[in-house]
């Protein structure tokens, strides 16, 4: 890597690995500054604690080259001390129950994200998958409230639309889709009209966007020319500065697990979720993004493809680390 990328900030607004030492090195090498990492899906409140205690084993375990992050200041630091920050997020509001009082207990472990629903309704709004979208309910309102006060970030990914235009216009802070990206550039139930994108870039809110083949033009062959040409059509629509990566990356789990984050709990059903061909194991990722350091492929893609260096170091960490600042 040039020591240009290498002082540059890269960061991933999403990822759900199988986590070791490998794939630890691989962001490390790469120069990847800060990762936003999901520890939980469907767990419950002693579960998602339990959760953290195995990150904050794994990041003492690995204290040489990773960290973790609790404020933008601690993701700087990071980068001047030659260390991957992670920050820790949750893929689902689950782990709250019904008990307000818990968003502050997690915020104080360290949590920094989370989405109000994970597919299905919740008891703060309605997921994507849902027929009927409640919207963000009086529970929801209650809680997004909790997470502006603490510094914690509203999360809509696997929200409904309306919850969606809900939680936008309630919180008091900028929201994120952390993982998506437009409906214009591939038609799928998790990515996201263009009224919804135009409605949050209008409250400074922000998207992540997704290399997960199931949000892709042509999935897994999705070409870097396509989905670059969908990013300048997206900076054209919600201007430059509300764009960063959610990659969405899953590597090295085994099969299961692509049921387990279908089904959860919730359902004795095999629930195909966004599988357009029922497959119950992982899609194949695109050629230009296979592991967590290939957002420096991505960068070298989107250059190539004719969008400026300077809007490229915007999208690939400066944008999501400004958008931090706003909470943490």
């Amino acid at each position: 890597m040039s020591n240009q990328l290498k002082n540059q900030i890269f960061i991933d607004g999403l990822e759900y690995c199988n986590w070791n030492r490998e794939i630890l090195e691989d962001l490390w090498n790469g120069g990847i500054t800060a990762v936003h990492a999901t520890l939980v899906y469907w767990e419950n409140t002693e579960e998602s604690f339990a959760k953290i205690k195995e990150w904050e084993k794994l990041i003492l375990d690995n204290n040489d080259i990773i960290c973790h992050a609790k404020t933008t200041k601690d993701i700087l630091d990071a980068k001047l001390n030659n260390k991957v920050a992670f920050i820790f997020g949750f893929q689902n509001s689950a782990p709250i129950a019904n008990d307000i009082f818990l968003v502050e207990k997690f915020f104080d472990k360290g949590i920094r994200f989370m989405q109000l629903t994970y597919n299905n309704q919740t008891p703060l709004g309605g997921g994507c998958f849902e027929p009927k979208d409640s919207g963000v309910s009086r529970f929801g309102k209650s809680v997004i409230e909790e997470m502006n006060r603490l510094g914690m970030i509203v999360d809509l990914s696997h929200a409904g639309k309306q919850t969606c235009l809900d939680a936008i216009n309630i919180s008091s802070k900028p929201v994120a889709i952390s993982h998506a990206n437009p409906n214009f550039f591939h038609k799928a139930v998790r990515n996201i009209d263009e009224d919804v994108l135009i409605n949050l870039a209008k409250r400074n809110g922000f998207i992540g966007l997704s290399l997960y083949p199931f949000h892709l033009k042509d999935q897994g062959k999705c070409k870097i020319e396509d989905f670059c040409l969908m990013v300048k059509q997206l900076i054209k629509l919600i201007g430059i500065d509300h764009i960063g990566i959610g990659s969405d990356l899953c590597n090295n789990w085994p099969d299961d697990v692509v049921m387990w984050m279908r089904n959860g709990k919730w359902t004795k059903k095999l629930d195909y979720g966004e599988s357009l061909n029922k497959s119950t194991s992982w899609p194949e990722q695109p050629s230009w993004f296979k592991k967590g350091s290939d957002l420096n492929k991505l960068y070298e893609g989107m250059v190539a493809n004719g969008i400026k260096e300077k809007e490229a170091f915007k999208i690939l960490g400066e944008n999501w680390l400004e958008f931090m600042k706003f909470h943490f």
